[in-house]
């Protein structure tokens, strides 16, 4: 690899001589200063810049238009603005038009070093990369890798490719997708064929954590840091140490507590309850929603910042009902499951089933679907097939002639209804057969309710 490139761009020349020799001392050899803004466009085309260091406040042209400058024309350079005014709508702003970070002067030296090594680490994997993709958009990725997620779909193919080119990165993950998609099977596999395969992989369902001890589970806490504290503690960070954590349904992550993570985000340390001693981090971080977290940003529930730093890189997950063949598919190797599971032999589905499993759009996606076909083979006799009686009909009512006359979230609604009548009401087992937690049920039972 040659050698890197800074460019430091500030109209302040103290400065940009302060910076030049931090980083030099650093082992930072090629830095490349510039105070007038309006000559940055003419250095990002005619040399090749690892990283740019760029200043707010500048006259002429300020940061951010010359950052969306460079983004538009060199989006895979990574931009740390650094400014002297700690603004959070300009920080936003920032990360929004493609900023890597933002951090305000005088800059907290340590955490300056780790966000240029973090930056140029994504950069140089980008550079390794980029001879790969041409290659890897015409095949489909290796099937040894995901032999273990059953599928013939293009769309699920694509994220093989995305898991394939995030996981030897050290970048933060998110992870989107309705419920029952498999979030936590993509993390899983972006583990094992990460550098940090060997190490832990310690995954977190925030939705199950209770509110009052949210903190002590994830950061740890000391004894006697309060009532009940008998011994010390290492939370769930502490766990993952050097390896991955996953923060599943991360949208159920508390406000006051979103700070918290940010700063762990940024210094890679944690503080436990009780303890004014960071303990340092060496962790990844793949975080998981089926909420649309930019309206949960738009509502003040969810920080913007925390949001565009766990966004790095983005998988989406496609829904059960896109996946074509992959229904059958599924459904055959859960049969196959169940058979083990109950001691049967169970040999099949009738045409009349094949034909309700095809038609029906799984709001639940894949979990549902495994509940559908493990409750049906409970109720079908040895050597039989499974037929429409023991499908569990009763929470199967969304006829696809009417389907056609609703949006997906009508569906969604709808099926919450069908499966809350046939539990009698009950919000556990409810939840249970739609593979959600309680407090993620209940929330859009509010949201049913207040629709009328």
């Amino acid at each position: 690899m040659r050698n890197i490139t800074i460019l430091i761009v500030d109209d302040e020349t103290s400065y940009l001589y302060l910076l030049k020799g931090l980083l030099e001392q650093e082992g930072y050899q090629e830095i490349i200063t510039e105070q007038y803004p309006e000559n940055v466009m003419q250095i990002v085309e005619s040399r090749q810049i690892d990283l740019i260091l760029l200043d707010v406040y500048m006259p002429v042209i300020n940061g951010l238009e010359l950052l969306e400058k460079i983004n538009q024309s060199n989006p895979h350079i990574p931009v740390i603005m650094v400014t002297a005014v700690d603004e959070v709508e300009i920080a936003l702003k920032a990360v929004k038009l493609g900023a890597y970070e933002y951090i305000t002067k005088p800059p907290d030296i340590d955490r300056l070093f780790l966000t240029i090594k973090r930056a140029l680490d994504q950069r140089i994997l980008e550079l390794e990369l980029d001879s790969h993709r041409s290659v890897a958009a015409k095949t489909p990725p290796s099937r040894t890798y995901f032999s273990d997620i059953i599928t013939s779909s293009p769309l699920m193919y694509k994220v093989f490719e995305l898991i394939e080119i995030f996981a030897p990165t050290n970048e933060m993950i998110l992870i989107t997708g309705e419920t029952g998609t498999g979030k936590d099977l993509v993390a899983r596999k972006i583990h094992e064929l990460s550098p940090r395969r060997l190490n832990p992989f310690v995954a977190v369902n925030l939705a199950s954590i209770s509110s009052s001890l949210f903190e002590s589970e994830l950061f740890g806490h000391e004894r006697g840091s309060f009532t009940g504290a008998i011994s010390e503690k290492r939370g769930f960070f502490e766990e993952a140490n050097g390896g991955t954590i996953f923060l599943d349904e991360i949208g159920e992550l508390p406000k006051e507590l979103q700070g918290k993570l940010l700063r762990t985000i940024q210094y890679n340390e944690i503080h436990r309850i009780g303890s004014a001693k960071p303990t340092k981090l060496d962790i990844r971080i793949i975080a998981a929603t089926n909420r649309n977290l930019i309206d949960a940003v738009n509502i003040k529930e969810f920080r913007a910042d925390l949001y565009y730093r766990l966004n790095r890189g983005l998988i989406q997950l496609p829904p059960l009902r896109e996946r074509g063949d992959d229904v059958i598919l599924l459904a055959d190797h859960f049969l196959k499951m169940s058979n083990i599971t109950y001691n049967k032999n169970v040999s099949g589905f009738s045409n009349e089933v094949l034909k309700i499993l095809s038609s029906y759009k799984f709001p639940g996606n894949v979990r549902e679907l495994e509940n559908i076909i493990f409750n049906a083979v409970a109720k079908t006799k040895d050597s039989n097939t499974v037929s429409e009686i023991n499908l569990q009909s009763k929470y199967l009512k969304l006829k696809n002639d009417n389907l056609k006359l609703l949006s997906i979230e009508d569906a969604i609604e709808e099926h919450i209804k069908s499966v809350l009548t046939y539990v009698g009401g009950s919000v556990q087992k409810a939840a249970a057969i739609l593979g959600v937690s309680e407090r993620t049920l209940q929330r859009r039972i509010q949201k049913i309710r207040e629709k009328g």
